[in-house]
């Protein structure tokens, strides 16, 4: 194979700046024939180049690459089985530092239950402070209120108040005689002028007042009312006839004129006090009296904490009512007041709980204990007690009850013990139905040494 050799010919430098009036530098001398012109160059003017060197070695293993290639130092992989067993140790002092610091048992414990009920009977007695468990008693108070108390009663009496019509009328004699009207003269209207129609033996006269007397070719004015009662009579102006003039020449020549509307006419009837009604009145105000002063009892014995035994049993004092209306009075209620007073024996219903509680707790068995919550009490009015001289009360009683564990002594018979371990230690308390132990933190499996970090729960259903 041929070698070939190029020869690089670098550029000639170029004159550097002169001052005018210098003389060019000479020229460089031709290359002689046949000379390469890089070696005809000084060698001080021949620019020095890098030597480039390949490596053609085959690399057959694997290996030998990885380790040429292989970065100085390890990267992150240097020293990583330190930087675990740092971090599991500092895991596990976290967990035993929670552990040693917040290491807690709550166990939960379902006992079996019963139901306790027993019935007394308590009296309230004024002359004791306190509750007397041994006899039974509570202390009672006495309330008392007095008040004015109003009423009124309905007048179931009536009497007519029915009314005639009445108005003026101006009376004609055109006769050549004169003629005289006396008292109570019939009048009569046309019937049409009735409305309603009259019936039956109604009359359709109005009579005069008083006498007229009437001077021939005169007239007069008088005043009439109608011989019946009711709205009928108030007619309209109208003509009215001398009935009594009947069958006389002077029939046509006299008669009367109205000239407004007739009033006066109803059939109405008015309430009237009767005997029996000033009877029922004086009832009336008296029971309201009663209610009253009882709702006055009431409020009082709430405003002071107490209940009162029995409202029946309440004492009541009343006056004679004071009422102002008579038999026959045109009124329709009557109206009165009374002065009412009355008196009421009351207790404490937290003194009948307690007495009621210590009553159970001497009932319990022992070592049993009483859910308080479950407590339930119904009292109920028994009358005066065998001397009289005391109200009484049936008190009934029912409360929930199971068997007492002492929670110390549970507690130390746990310290340290598996949760299997300490399942099996309470099933075999008496009277123990369900139990539930949790540890935590999650990964302890034993009850804490310390008792106050072991928490016992009572759970009653």
């Amino acid at each position: 194979m041929v070698k070939k050799v190029i020869d690089i010919i670098p550029p000639r430098q170029k004159p550097e700046g002169r001052a005018m009036g210098m003389p060019l530098p000479s020229p460089a001398p031709d290359p002689e024939p046949g000379m390469p012109f890089l070696a005809q160059i000084p060698l001080a003017e021949q620019e020095v180049k890098p030597k480039i060197v390949f490596n053609n070695k085959n690399y057959e293993r694997e290996q030998e690459r990885e380790e040429i290639f292989k970065p100085e130092g390890g990267g992150f992989f240097k020293g990583l089985p330190l930087k675990i067993g740092v971090f599991i140790a500092v895991i596990l002092a976290g967990m035993y530092f929670w552990d040693a610091k917040f290491a807690q048992a709550v166990i939960k414990i379902w006992p079996e239950t019963s139901v306790l009920s027993h019935e007394t009977r308590v009296a309230i007695d004024l002359s004791v402070g306190q509750i007397d468990l041994a006899r039974g008693t509570i202390p009672g108070f006495t309330i008392t209120a007095e008040k004015i108390v109003a009423g009124d009663a309905p007048a179931t009496g009536t009497k007519s108040a029915q009314g005639r019509a009445r108005g003026a009328v101006k009376i004609f004699n055109n006769y050549t005689n004169p003629q005289t009207l006396v008292k109570n003269t019939r009048l009569q209207a046309p019937l049409e002028k009735f409305q309603p129609a009259l019936e039956g033996d109604e009359s359709p006269w109005f009579r005069t007042t008083e006498s007229i007397v009437l001077p021939a070719k005169s007239s007069a004015v008088a005043q009439v009312v109608a011989d019946g009662a009711g709205e009928k009579y108030n007619i309209e102006p109208s003509v009215f006839s001398v009935p009594g003039l009947a069958g006389t020449a002077q029939y046509t020549f006299v008669y009367a004129q109205s000239f407004e509307k007739f009033t006066g006419g109803s059939l109405d009837s008015a309430p009237e006090v009767t005997q029996e009604d000033l009877k029922n009145a004086k009832t009336e105000i008296e029971n309201r009296a009663k209610e009253e002063i009882k709702k006055e009892l009431v409020a009082k014995a709430k405003e002071q904490g107490l209940e009162i035994a029995d409202e029946s049993a309440i004492k009541f004092e009343l006056g004679d009512p004071e009422i102002a209306a008579k038999v026959g009075d045109n009124i329709a209620r009557i109206g009165g007041q009374i002065n009412a007073k009355a008196s009421v024996v009351a207790y404490k219903k937290s003194d009948l709980d307690v007495l009621g509680k210590e009553f159970v707790l001497s009932k319990l068995a022992e070592g049993s204990l009483i859910d308080e919550n479950s407590l339930n009490f119904e009292s109920s009015y028994a009358g005066v007690d065998e001397a009289g001289s005391m109200l009484s009360l049936d008190l009934s009683m029912r409360a929930m009850v199971y068997l007492g564990m002492i929670p110390e002594n549970l507690k130390k018979g746990l310290s340290e013990k598996k949760a299997e371990e300490a399942e099996l230690f309470l099933m075999n308390q008496p009277g123990t139905k369900q139990v539930e132990v949790r540890l935590s933190p999650p990964w302890r499996f034993s009850v804490p040494r310390d008792l106050d970090r072991i928490e016992i729960k009572t759970i009653l259903e």
